[in-house]
């Protein structure tokens, strides 16, 4: 490892006037590409343009041929774009299909991308009968099959700050899943012939099958992440604590894994009699095999071919500096497919490695190996902060020191122990797998070590999604150090670099805007109250996914859709949780948030701990010392300029929905009236208890069920708006059209999920504005 480092250290970046044209040409092509994205695009990237002639002063001769270079790339990406049509218009119900990838399969779900006769990529997805035999299922790829199913197109996220499937898909020239209404019958299934390509990708597949037949269970995902780049079998719990130590590059392919097995093949290859010269062959025909065989990830693609560009221009006598090789491979790239700027692996590769190498000739010297990772580990941060809060909204501070442990455990016990062991199993299987279970017992250490680790507080720093002006800056910032490291002056820039994550920071928790966030969670509820000036954070329900019959749903809402949603908005906390009413769909996301938001309290309608899902969330949050109360009628409290009342219920017996939690509160120049699950009963009660009743929005009870929102209480309240939470196409036809019709026909502007997306009211003082994710007028 020192040797490496040694080497790495002593790169400097020379300027050979042949190839003086390389690094701002990729800039350029960088320039045209973003702007062919979007005129966003292209103004956030402008510190890299500016930084780089700076840097790089390019002679008056190229300026126009780098212009045009710029020019062609805006205009080649813009044609790649327009081109990404799609041949089917969404009615075919039966396709012949072209299937070359492996299934993924998911508890009861497979999926697969696949072409059709004209060559369109869509993604196939089809649901598993039980004890379908796993060999039936892999026998459907490679195959030509033709089958019946319907065609929708992708999902756009529905909130703000989730991953956006759609946009995903489209990068990937997807514009449709066809759900395939059963695979019983394979007879129309016949086995097709593969290209190289397909050839290498189905190696890969029989490559990860064999792991799972020569490793031990617990070794088997570490083994496939590290030899093959695949992530799929690791434990979501395990992943999400190696993302807070800021270790989770290590589980994926990247340069350092590459430039250890070129390590391993040279010396290898030259102990052996090999030359050098010959070494250098070899290599040139085994690296492309190598990246199409772990997945052609961008990290992978990115370091595989800089390699390769490094060899060859040393085999033809030119001088070629590794910022030079990096160069070529980012125009290569953008080249084949300009939509990969969009992509987070792509953007986190080469900006990590054009930090490392811009740092390589001042900075990152080091006496010894710990200091040096803790340098690389301090620029690599440091150049991929913009991204990672970006895209994922947080960075780890524990990252600084956990790779000083984990980055020499990786790459000088572990990724070489699983080759060699992966590469003995082809001679003896079961010395291999004897051998393994030394290895395996210390994973297993190791991933209960980060378990551990990651619950520590502060492991990581939420700060919320900053705006694209906000990642100009953090660009500039970036850019700026780098720039007086070479200078060795350290403290100033790294100063500003902490004063703008510090103003941040505190304007994420102390803004002056606040917000009422209806997040669609699907057929359920949850609201986001967040007050101006950090006066207070609460939530009302949590959603929950309902199974049916013998489903079991895995799906996460607290998890997978209001964590995403309080992390981009940089909340961590939440002063108070008030669960309306013990039905799933209100308290079904509670325990999974419970384990990343900071709860301060719980509240609960009274009686409705005897429900068995409420008893069961009460021992969990219990175990978690988070406070419970039974609250009801009549409470209120101010918080800052807003007053809340809770209206109902008044007696401590629980039926159900009738006994749901009714919060008043006078928020951002309106009154709001949020109703649980209330239906005609509650409301003729409620009506009774508060005469005077009224409210400029309403949140209509039971998700705009036909037993509520009566006449007579629209009629008492008198709403200017009314929302109603529900799912898309839920299995209830929720909300009931006479329910709509009786808004409609009192003129009430009505916003509902399940056809606008999230619903946010952004208000400042006493005025505020609606926006929905989807347009007013449908999606």
């Amino acid at each position: 490892m020192q040797d490496h480092l040694s080497l790495f250290f002593k790169i400097q970046i020379c300027r050979s006037e042949q190839m003086k044209w390389i690094v701002p040409g990729a800039l350029m092509a960088l320039l045209g590409a973003a702007f062919a994205h979007s005129l966003i695009w292209g103004l956030i990237f402008l510190p890299y343009y500016l930084f780089s002639f700076i840097r790089h002063r390019p002679p008056l001769k190229i300026l126009l041929p780098l212009i045009l270079f710029a020019v062609f790339f805006y205009i080649y990406g813009c044609c790649t774009f327009n081109s990404q049509v799609t041949n089917l218009n969404g009615d075919e119900k039966t396709l012949p299909l072209k299937i070359v990838t492996p299934l993924k399969i998911n508890d009861k779900t497979a999926s697969a991308q696949a072409e059709t006769v004209n060559g369109e990529k869509i993604q196939v997805r089809f649901y598993l009968p039980k004890d379908t035999p796993q060999e039936q299922i892999s026998s459907i790829t490679p195959s030509n099959c033709t089958w019946k199913g319907e065609l929708e197109a992708p999902s756009p996220a529905r909130n703000p700050y989730l991953f956006d499937y759609q946009h995903y898909l489209q990068n990937l020239s997807i514009h449709w899943i066809f759900t395939v209404s059963s695979i019983h019958d394979f007879s129309d299934c016949v086995p097709l012939s593969l290209t190289t390509i397909e050839k290498l990708l189905l190696k890969r597949d029989h490559g990860m099958n064999r792991v799972e037949r020569i490793f031990p269970v617990s070794l088997q995902p570490v083994a496939k992440s590290l030899l093959f780049g695949d992530r799929s079998d690791m434990d979501e719990e395990l992943l999400e604590a190696y993302r807070r130590l800021g270790v989770i590059h290590l589980l994926a392919i990247s340069g350092m894994h590459v430039g250890m097995v070129v390590a391993m093949l040279w010396q290898l290859l030259l102990r052996v009699g090999v030359t050098k010269e010959n070494v250098r062959f070899s290599l040139l025909a085994a690296l492309p095999l190598y990246a199409a065989m772990t997945g052609g990830s961008p990290p992978v693609v990115r370091a595989v071919s800089s390699i390769i560009a490094v060899i060859f221009f040393t085999m033809v006598s030119k001088k070629i500096t590794l910022l030079q090789a990096l160069c070529i491979t980012f125009i290569i790239q953008l080249l084949i497919n300009p939509a990969v700027l969009s992509q987070v692996s792509f953007q986190l590769s080469y900006t990590v490695s054009f930090s490392i190498i811009l740092s390589a000739p001042g900075f990152l010297k080091a006496s010894s190996k710990l200091f040096a990772i803790l340098k690389v580990t301090t620029v690599a941060q440091v150049g991929s902060l913009p991204i990672l809060l970006f895209h994922f909204h947080e960075t780890s501070i524990a990252g600084f020191f956990t790779n000083l442990f984990y980055i020499p455990l990786f790459t000088i016990v572990l990724l070489p122990s699983l080759f060699i062991l992966y590469f003995l199993s082809f001679f003896n299987q079961e010395l291999t797998y004897f051998l393994s279970l030394g290895l395996e017992a210390g994973v297993s250490l190791l991933n209960k070590v980060s378990l551990y680790l990651s619950s520590f507080p502060y492991v990581v720093l939420v700060f919320g999604k900053p705006s694209y002006f906000l990642v100009m800056v953090y660009i500039g910032l970036s850019l700026l150090l780098f720039f007086f490291l070479e200078k060795r002056i350290f403290v100033k820039p790294a100063l500003l670099l902490l004063i703008a994550l510090t103003v941040d920071w505190l304007s994420g928790r102390y803004s002056l805007q606040g917000s009422i966030l209806f997040i669609d969670v699907g057929q359920g509820d949850s609201i986001l109250i967040d007050l101006p000036l950090g006066q207070g954070t609460y939530l009302i329900d949590t959603g929950g996914a309902i199974s049916f019959g013998d489903e079991q749903n895995s799906f996460s809402v607290g998890k997978e859709i209001i964590w995403p949603v309080l992390k981009g908005r940089g909340t961590t906390s939440i002063d108070r949780l008030i669960l309306t009413h013990g039905d799933w769909d209100h308290i079904g996301g509670t325990v999974d948030l419970a384990a990343y938001a900071d709860i301060k309290e719980v509240w609960i309608s009274p009686g409705s701990y005897e429900k068995e899902t409420v008893s069961d969330m009460l021992t969990e949050l219990h175990e978690l010392s988070i406070p419970v109360f039974e609250v009801q009628a009549p409470y209120m409290w101010t918080a800052g300029e807003s007053l809340f009342e809770l209206m109902y219920p008044h007696d401590e017996e629980y039926t159900g929905n009738n006994d749901s939690l009714v919060v008043k509160a006078e928020i951002g120049g309106l009154e709001w009236l949020f109703t649980g699950d209330l239906e005609a009963e509650g409301e003729a009660e409620l009506m009774e208890r508060y005469p005077s009743l009224s409210a400029d929005v309403l949140k209509i009870g039971h998700h705009g069920s036909k037993t509520s929102t009566t006449e007579a209480f629209l009629d008492q309240v008198d709403p200017d708006y009314a929302i109603i939470s529900a799912g898309a196409k839920n299995r209830y036809n929720h909300p009931h059209s006479d329910v709509v019709s009786r808004i409609e026909d009192k003129e009430i502007v009505l916003f509902g999920t399940y056809s606008h997306g999230a619903i946010d009211y952004q208000f400042q003082g006493k005025k505020g504005t609606f926006r929905t994710i989807f347009p007013y007028d449908g999606e």
